[in-house]
């Protein structure tokens, strides 16, 4: 399962949900890969490593003929214990944008990239996609290659006003591009404990994003919200993980457990939520 965690607005914590989400997983006995497509390299530092430990990294892998992504992102990959593998982006990864979208079919490369390389990353029981903020090129990449979306979602205005913009990307890329993509889960996000944000998650408890994705016929599932506490940026500041660092409780990793037997709920179901055909 390919899995883009994505989201307009910063600061949104879907580095957050990719790293402990990967973690979760891989606790449970899963195998991941998670590849980094922000050029600021925030993945990769939360796991410890550099923006250039991948050699290729993700940058020139994208760059790259069809003919050789494949074998690139197998020879990119980089272990790192106690989560997952791992594609960084590289130091580059924002100066070879301009190149990518001059050439030709700019927005599949992540997916030919991928079904070159289906044959290794079958054997992944999830690839996570980390996206960089907005509607840039490589969040249009990680769309159209993934098979579901996660929308981590702030529990504050201005990241609940940028839904709908998301979904209208995502159903302009199932419209052109993916028809299989649907989402399948948001998670309410840096969550306080105040009547603002409590009112903002009654409110996302209510939305129906099959409004805007008419090729979707399933609700997408709302996530147990994830607090804002310290613990989770004291993880990506050590670059451990929800299993290795001594501060962490078990409430810290209840959200991520739940989408992870969400997740698993689906793929033993045979649900990749159904959608209809786009045209």
């Amino acid at each position: 399962m390919i899995i883009a965690i994505a989201a307009i607005k910063g600061g949104v914590g879907k580095t957050t949900l990719t790293f402990c989400l990967a973690a979760t997983l891989s606790q449970i006995g899963k195998k991941v890969l998670c590849l980094d497509l922000d050029h600021q390299g925030d993945l990769s530092a939360a796991m410890g490593a550099g923006k250039d430990d991948s050699q290729p990294s993700l940058g020139q892998i994208l760059y790259a003929p069809k003919r050789d992504q494949a074998a690139m992102l197998a020879k990119g990959i980089i272990n790192i214990p106690g989560y997952c593998h791992l594609i960084t982006p590289g130091s580059n990864l924002g100066s070879f944008q301009a190149e990518i979208e001059n050439g030709l079919s700019s927005e599949s490369r992540l997916a030919d990239a991928l079904t070159g390389f289906n044959n290794v990353y079958e054997n992944y029981d999830y690839v996570l996609l980390d996206t960089p903020k907005g509607e840039g090129l490589f969040t249009k990449n990680a769309l159209v290659a993934c098979d579901n979306v996660i929308i981590p979602v702030q529990t504050e205005y201005f990241a609940l006003k940028n839904i709908p913009e998301l979904l209208e990307l995502i159903s302009q890329i199932a419209d052109r591009a993916n028809p299989g993509i649907s989402v399948s889960a948001m998670v309410p996000s840096r969550m306080k404990q105040t009547s603002l944000h409590k009112s903002i998650h009654e409110q996302l408890l209510e939305w129906d994003v099959r409004e805007q994705l008419s090729h979707q016929k399933q609700q997408a599932w709302i996530a147990p919200p994830i607090r804002d506490l310290t613990i989770y940026a004291e993880l990506s500041a050590q670059g451990e993980s929800l299993y290795t660092y001594s501060g962490v409780k078990k409430e810290h990793r209840a959200p991520f457990v739940e989408i992870a037997k969400h997740l698993e709920a689906m793929k033993s179901n045979g649900v990749h939520h159904e959608v209809t055909a786009v045209g």
